[in-house]
């Protein structure tokens, strides 16, 4: 009699630890997901960018809609905001340009171009004018366009994507423009102590640099009003087009066509510095002031001491706009996606009768993608204290799946996509408890987690500053994928089964450790 009591309670234990946390999973659904991806991913809100209206736009949606659930302002606060001042900087348009003159200052021409990262200050710079192939150094192919040429104080012409030396000597036929690529020639030429460089798409390319802007460029530039700023430099680095380009190689008695072919024939450099002809580099900019906000609330304990402690949840919902074309990146899953996960989650907690133990705290960062300025502010300003904050679990990209676009470019390790029923849980590897509660949650949400510990995307996301902190970090994330931003990072590619999928992990691993007697274990250091 008294084993099957105690098979009675011990079930009855049981159906109690399990019914709330069932009541919770009913509460996400994908039709509610949708609806809330729809409108964070629509062209509607221009992107997302920190400071702007598509971004405060999306920051009143979020506060009203965490509110609609239950969640509350933080103790002492109004409502859910965390306000970030900045100081935007903008090109006036029309008012970025270049004069050409020759040695005895007769203005030869006078053209547009586009800042690809606008400065802090209005510009007005003169130098001679270099052309230095792609920007390109090979060592194993001893190919070097900067070498034996000094190219300090000079303006510097710079074409896109680099040579196949292996090859035809051209950029692989078939490659497309590459931010990444272009992004990291940017060091080698500010070595040569170049005054500034102009990117021009090389004639292979067949798209004009000028209307297809590298992933780097913006419209405006944010300066943090609320952090003192520590160091402050310019990258002077400019879009021409092509036409622009041959004007100022037409002193030289080229075009930007025979330094290519040259280049491709001999797959040797074809740099030099123009002869007789000096350039003004001029921008004008504006400056003003706007706020865009962290959206913080909390659904409080259940235990009357326990209820002091919490588990932060965060997702950033800003992302990167729009560019001088009119291209809009809508940031599906970079990170409308995490958005709404974290936006399920707290209805899933809101859903339940009995509260977990300690409090939850929902975080929707702003300014991530500025570089991770809305958490690593909060972490500096904290509404809730560190000290009792038991982990962080992050949402960032959490609704997209491998698809054939992703295939081969990830079998070449270019992307790291997962599939449909995986996710990547990213962690610092100190905490192996938390991440078997993760997997746990996540197998029994049908989905399988892949540790990937402390790798190369660790410091990527708004984990990191609780991590520096010293608090445990947890981070749901799907993998790069080929429209990672890009205009094409759309709502029509989110799987949204696979949103549903971890946002119930997420939960799940939230409610665990919520109720868990004690703190995560930090895993001993080996001797």
């Amino acid at each position: 009699m008294k084993s099957k009591l105690l098979v009675i309670f011990i079930f009855l234990f049981a159906t109690i630890q399990l019914f709330p946390q069932e009541q919770g999973i009913r509460a996400i659904s994908d039709v509610v997901s949708s609806k809330d991806m729809k409108y964070l991913s629509s062209d509607a809100l221009e992107g997302r960018r920190t400071g702007s209206e598509g971004n405060n736009a999306a920051a009143a949606y979020i506060s009203a809609a965490a509110l609609e659930t239950g969640v509350k302002p933080l103790p002492g606060r109004q409502n859910l905001f965390q306000p970030l001042r900045y100081l935007k900087v903008s090109a006036i348009k029309g008012e970025s340009r270049i004069t050409l003159t020759d040695s005895t200052g007769k203005v030869l021409e006078s053209c547009d171009i586009t800042p690809l990262i606008t400065p802090t200050d209005s510009v007005d710079l003169t130098g001679e004018v270099a052309f230095a192939g792609y920007g390109y150094l090979n060592s194993r192919e001893k190919y070097n366009d900067f070498a034996g040429l000094s190219f300090k104080d000079k303006i510097v012409i710079v074409m896109t994507r680099n040579p196949d030396l292996n090859g035809t000597g051209m950029p692989s036929k078939g490659e497309g423009l590459d931010g990444m690529i272009e992004a990291r020639k940017l060091p080698f030429i500010l070595m040569q102590q170049a005054k500034a460089v102009l990117f021009v798409a090389d004639p292979a390319l067949e798209a004009d640099l000028s209307d297809q802007l590298i992933s780097f460029g913006s419209s405006y530039q944010l300066i943090p009003l609320f952090r003192k700023q520590f160091i402050s430099f310019d990258i002077n680095a400019y879009a021409i087009s092509k036409n622009t380009a041959d004007l100022l190689l037409a002193r030289a008695g080229l075009t930007l066509q025979n330094l290519q072919d040259s280049i491709a024939l001999k797959k040797r450099p074809a740099s030099m510095i123009i002869p007789d002809l000096n350039a003004e580099v001029k921008v004008n900019v504006r400056k003003d002031t706007v706020t865009s906000s962290n959206i913080i609330g909390i659904i409080e304990g259940s235990d009357p001491v326990k209820k002091d402690e919490c588990i932060i949840y965060t997702a950033h919902y800003d992302h990167v706009g729009k560019d001088d074309a009119g291209d809009i990146f809508n940031g599906a899953n970079d990170n409308a996606s995490g958005s709404v996960g974290l936006l399920n989650v707290a209805r899933a907690f809101a859903s339940l009768d009995r509260k977990p133990l300690r409090s939850i705290v929902f975080f929707w960062t702003t300014g991530e993608e500025e570089g991770l300025d809305g958490s690593g502010y909060y972490v500096e300003n904290p509404l809730f204290p560190l000290e009792k904050t038991i982990a962080d679990i992050n949402f960032d990209m959490i609704g997209r799946s491998r698809r054939e676009a992703d295939s081969l470019a990830s079998q070449e390790g270019k992307y790291d996509i997962t599939g449909k029923d995986t996710i990547k849980i990213i962690s610092s590897g100190e905490n192996p408890d938390l991440v078997a509660i993760a997997n746990k949650a996540s197998i029994e949400s049908g989905i399988v987690a892949l540790d990937e510990g402390k790798g190369i995307h660790f410091a990527g996301s708004d984990h990191y500053p609780f991590y520096r902190k010293g608090i445990p970090v947890l981070f749901f994330f799907t993998g790069l994928h080929s429209d990672y931003h890009k205009e094409t990072d759309d709502f029509e590619f989110i799987d949204m089964d696979k949103l549903v999928k971890v946002s119930r992990a997420g939960f799940l691993t939230g409610y665990a450790l919520a109720n868990n007697p004690g703190r995560p274990l930090k895993k001993k250091a080996s001797k």
